[in-house]
Order: structure tokens, then sequence, then C-alpha cells
């Protein structure tokens, strides 16, 4: 079969592999859909948080086409929508009940852009969440950044009534934006420098902003006032999601959010940004992490899909063969020309 593996800066090669041979508990899956994640696009570009000859990609749904002997509730030629993160559950972090913090994720699945893949201890409702027919394979391809953006929400707990701010919408925080907008969220604001991304969160219905165009300080600062904490003045934003990784934004966050109120971090930086920690101290703000997902986090997520209520198939933008993977990864790097990048088989 065919794998995706990183070579260098902007260099991967497709190469012929072993198919992946299950144990008795795992599952194989025929990948039909792998979105290309913002992490990805890191690690092609810059050579993060990867190594020579690793396998690539890890948001993606297929066809169930071997399972193990000691596997419950799934069948081959299931359509199922995959988790790939795969946890110890026996580490300090996972015995607390933060196994998106585990110490030892060698049980994860990894190289979803492949004919195959292959899923170690797979659970149908953890790992693998079978698709109803009402879900296309490119759609369940998004449950795994949708659950980074559900966690990101559900652990934020924003005044859904209180304005809202979402700094950049890549793939995560589109999906952040929608499942704000799923919860009851009315007043938020997007923030990107992408024409097609601002388009596709638009037309959730929330407003957005391109801070290339504009000042973001400023706007904000017009579009929800001001507030006064002990020692400054100030913005009025309760809760703000930053999903761009942008030092700039980083930078002026602290001052656009109301006292007592959260900034919740869920992008990656590429440098390590200055954080003005004595705003951040007198306003009383709640700088909160959030990485990856809970198996409620991704719980909830699927079940936002499957009934419909955060719509992703608006944010494909572009298609393209296994056999193009490099292409793909120089297409989702365009920022001003693509939203996502989703891999189909070929």
């Amino acid at each position: 079969m065919r794998s995706a593996r990183w070579k260098g800066i902007r260099s991967i090669s497709l190469d012929e592999v072993p198919d992946p041979q299950p144990g008795p508990h795992d599952v194989v899956l025929d990948v039909q859909a792998c979105g290309i994640c913002g992490s990805d696009v890191h690690a092609y570009a810059e050579g993060a948080w990867i190594t020579e000859g690793a396998p690539m990609g890890h948001e993606f749904a297929g066809t169930v086409a071997e399972v193990g002997a000691e596997v419950a509730g799934i069948g081959v030629g299931d359509r199922v929508a995959v988790i790939p993160m795969g946890p110890c559950g026996a580490c300090p972090q996972c015995t607390v009940g933060h196994p998106n913090l585990c110490a030892d994720l060698s049980n994860s699945a990894r190289g979803g852009l492949s004919d195959r893949v292959l899923v170690p201890h797979a659970a149908l409702g953890r790992q693998l969440y079978r698709m109803p027919d009402t879900l296309t394979f490119e759609e369940g391809a998004f449950l795994e950044p949708l659950s980074v953006a559900t966690r990101a929400v559900r652990s934020a707990a924003p005044d859904l009534d209180g304005p809202i701010l979402v700094t950049g919408l890549g793939s995560i925080g589109q999906c952040v934006l929608r499942v704000l907008r799923a919860y009851g969220a009315t007043d938020v604001l997007g923030v990107d420098v992408s024409p097609p991304r601002l388009a596709v969160a638009a037309a959730t219905g929330a407003a957005v902003l391109d801070s290339r165009a504009e000042d973001l300080r400023q706007h904000v600062l017009d579009r929800w006032g001001t507030t006064v904490s002990p020692y400054q003045r100030g913005g009025n934003v309760g809760t703000v999601f930053e999903c761009s990784g942008a030092l700039p934004v980083l930078d002026v966050l602290p001052e656009l959010t109301a006292p007592a109120g959260t900034i919740s971090i869920a992008g990656l930086t590429s440098s390590t940004p200055h954080v003005d920690l004595n705003t951040v101290a007198q306003k009383e703000l709640r700088l909160l992490g959030s990485f990856a997902y809970t198996p409620p986090d991704s719980a909830e997520a699927f079940g936002l899909l499957a009934e419909g209520r955060v719509q992703v198939a608006p944010l494909v933008s572009h298609r393209v063969p296994l056999s193009r993977v490099e292409e793909a990864l120089e297409t989702q790097h365009a920022v001003d020309g693509s939203v996502k990048v989703v891999v189909v088989a070929d």
C-alpha cells in the first residue's frame, strides 16, 4: 500500500509499505478521506513535531477492512470516523481524568494519509464512531478537529449571550465558531486574513473581520465598547478563542478581554510569544490552554455531526487524490486560497 512519509522541509514521499496487520484488539481501515491539519502544515513546511520517515495524517474516516478477533461491535464494511489519539489509561494524567495529556500515546492511530491504516485497541464509541448514511467520509474526517473545538468551547464555558471573539479561522477556528453557533451564541466575531475562510465563516451568520484590511484592536473596541479594571481601560470581550497562532494577535488579546474574562488558547505558534502578564494579573484574566480532547468531547462532537447541528461540508475547499498528496499540503499551506483540503482515495 501507499503511505505518505515526511522526508524533510517541504518534502514528503508516497512510499510503498506493507499493509498493516491487525492484532486481536485492532482494526484496519481503508482510508476514504483524510483532512490536512494545521499541525500537518507546520510539520511539512517547518519540520515541527515530526521526525524523518514518520507517517502523516490524523484526521480521517474510512471503511473497516479487517477486525481483530477480540474487537466487539465492529464489522467489516462499517463506515467509521476515527479518533486517532490512544491514551494509555494508566499514567498519572489518565488516572485523574486528563487522557488528552497522556504521557504515553503509543496506542494512537497514525498515517491517515495512506491507503490503509491500523487503529490500535479500537473500541466503538471511543476510537471509532459508526457513521450514519447521512454523513459522508469527508464530513467524518472532521470528527478529530471538531473534537478539539468542542473541548475548547466546553472547557472555556463562555457566556453565550456575551461578546465572543474567535481569532484564526483555519480548521479549528471554523469548528469552534460552528460549535458556538450550535450552542446558541449570537454575538460572535471571527477574525482572519484569508478571504475564503472569512466567507465560509460569515455564512454561519457570525460577523467577520479581515484583520489585514482593518485594525483588530480598534474594531473590537468600537464594536463592543470598553471596560475599566483597577489600573487600565480595555476591551469588553467576555471570551476569546485564540486559534491563529499569530503573534500580533496574541499581543493584543489581554487588552481586548474584559476583566475576569477568558482567553482560550487552542492554536499553536511557531515561536514563543510575548504575553502581557501584568494585564492578565490586574484584570484577573483566565488564560486557558486547550489541547486535543477527551472521550466526552469526542462523543459530543460526533453527536453534533450526526445530528446535523454542525455543518462542516462547506469547509471543504479542495479535494486532492492521495497520489497527489504533496500538492494537498502545498494547497493547505496557501491560506489565501484554501479553507480545508481533504485527501481522498484514488
